[in-house]
């Protein structure tokens, strides 16, 4: 296999995050959810608006393109599932392994993993940041649907999305998710 020819299953393996759509709306009965490439878009671009000097917005957009990307080969597993989280954590480093393994010999194949074990691992101040995007862009999702879906949710019906908000520890995305929060439509 030509280096070229690992590039183009590469490419054709993370495609699949453009219709592997999100799990939990999906759940809910959302009509058109987003997919898993669309939340891995909206989170990178939310890098750059972070004010906060300390962190690396360059870093953070890279951890937000390859923290779900192994959701190309397993899906997107939700607590509703009932996976046991070594077995999801097992799948998922299985589909890393797969993924990098089609770019041998790519310094890229290795950077890539190494974001995606950071993210996992919580261990710098930008996966610990990009873990409450994750967060913050998934209630800006409800906020979204709340919205635009009003008419086929049933009252309350994404409340349980919203109480991620509490588990946001960076003060600026802790206050947009809290302002999200506070300007819930009733309906």
């Amino acid at each position: 296999m030509s280096e070229h020819d690992g590039v183009i299953q590469f490419l054709s393996v993370i495609s699949r995050l453009k219709d592997t759509r999100r799990q939990g709306w999906v759940e809910r009965g959302i009509r058109q959810p987003e997919s898993v490439a669309d939340h891995m878009y909206r989170m990178a671009t939310m890098t750059f608006l972070c004010l906060d000097p300390t962190l690396d917005k360059t870093r953070m957009m890279k951890l937000a393109l390859c923290h779900d990307m192994a959701e190309a080969l397993v899906g997107d597993i939700t607590p509703a599932m009932q996976v046991p989280k070594a077995e999801k954590e097992a799948r998922e480093r299985a589909a890393m392994d797969h993924i990098v393994g089609l770019l041998p010999g790519l310094a890229t194949a290795q950077e890539i993993r190494g974001l995606w074990e950071e993210y996992e691992a919580q261990v710098t101040p930008e996966a610990r940041f990009l873990k409450d995007l994750d967060l913050l862009e998934m209630v800006s999702q409800a906020h979204e649907y709340e919205k635009t879906e009003k008419e086929y949710l049933a009252r309350g019906e994404l409340d349980t999305f919203f109480t991620a908000v509490d588990k946001i520890r960076h003060p600026w995305a802790r206050g947009v998710a809290e302002r999200l929060r506070d300007t819930r439509e009733t309906y």
